[in-house]
């Protein structure tokens, strides 16, 4: 399979990647959320020299069957972002009625189109105060194109232990599965089936971690057919339960590729979800070294 091995992020905060730059559309909006949780309309963000447009408004779909997971995986990976960004957002966690459990602050840099694709997370305090820092770099040497993070605390940026891809963030329900979209490079691509996503088809794609996971035996992804972008993602346990749930709830076009805007997770049976939400992104100027 020939695809340009870049690094994901929020996805971003995703890959995982993420992007708060035009007006939400009702037509990305996840599964209903918790009971009296309200959506919350953050305002447009200026994104100076990027052409930005709603979810999916004025783009032609693709309305081609895939003829394998590999395809549809190499296909999505395409439709993310080389060049560099910079994101500034929020991550609240609420419980069932609304009540805010937790609230952070955090920013992101990512280049997906180096030598080496790599980001940076930064989660700082409401007040702007930093907690921690993720690097984060995939090995593009021919090896399994793992990706490996380094941790560090607070604003003297002291070492800490690297937190497992599938741990949750300061206790949110989002985990650096979600963040860097990790799994969008998993191996084993299988496409088990199709569903509606609020009113546009999805196929379903089953991928295996390259190395062990804890906790994670593989993901489940629901990628728009017409588009080649993620939607919906699981994280499944070996006795194959969805452990946890990411929603797209929006996304924008930069250049002709999707990037995420907004997600929602929520720890099965846990009766509370986290959103993360992109306020400002801006397009990063890279100097070249002598």
């Amino acid at each position: 399979m020939q695809i340009h091995r870049i690094f994901s992020v929020m996805a971003v905060l995703a890959s995982s990647v993420l992007l708060g730059c035009a007006q939400d559309s009702a037509t990305v909006a996840p599964p209903e959320p918790l009971i009296d949780v309200p959506s919350t309309n953050q305002p447009p963000a200026a994104i100076p020299n990027l052409a930005a447009e709603g979810f999916f408004t004025g783009s032609e779909d693709n309305t081609s069957v895939p003829i394998s997971g590999e395809q549809l995986l190499s296909e999505c990976v395409a439709r993310m972002p080389l060049d560099p960004l910079k994101m500034i957002g929020t991550m609240t966690m609420r419980k069932m009625y609304g009540v805010e459990i937790k609230k952070f602050r955090f920013a992101v840099f990512i280049n997906w189109g180096a030598v080496q694709p790599m980001a940076r997370y930064d989660i700082l305090t409401t007040k702007d105060d930093p907690v921690e820092t993720i690097h984060a770099v995939r090995h593009t040497d021919g090896t399994d194109g793992s990706l490996l993070l380094s941790r560090f605390i607070g604003a003297d940026m002291k070492p800490a232990p690297t937190p497992e891809l599938s741990s949750q963030v300061l206790g949110t329900d989002i985990s650096w599965l979600d963040i860097s979209l990790d799994y969008v490079w998993w191996t084993n691509p299988t496409i088990v089936g199709e569903e509606k996503v609020k009113g546009r088809i999805c196929d379903i794609l089953e991928v295996e971690p390259p190395a062990p996971i804890k906790d994670c035996a593989k993901a489940r992804l629901w990628v728009d057919r017409g588009q080649r972008v993620v939607m919906q993602a699981a994280q499944v346990d070996e006795e194959g339960k969805e452990t946890r749930k990411m929603w797209v709830r929006a996304v924008q076009k930069i250049d002709e590729r999707w990037v995420m805007r907004d997600i929602e997770v929520e720890t099965t049976g846990s009766g509370h979800r986290t959103r993360l939400h992109i306020d400002n992104v801006f397009s990063v100027e890279l100097k070249e070294e002598k």
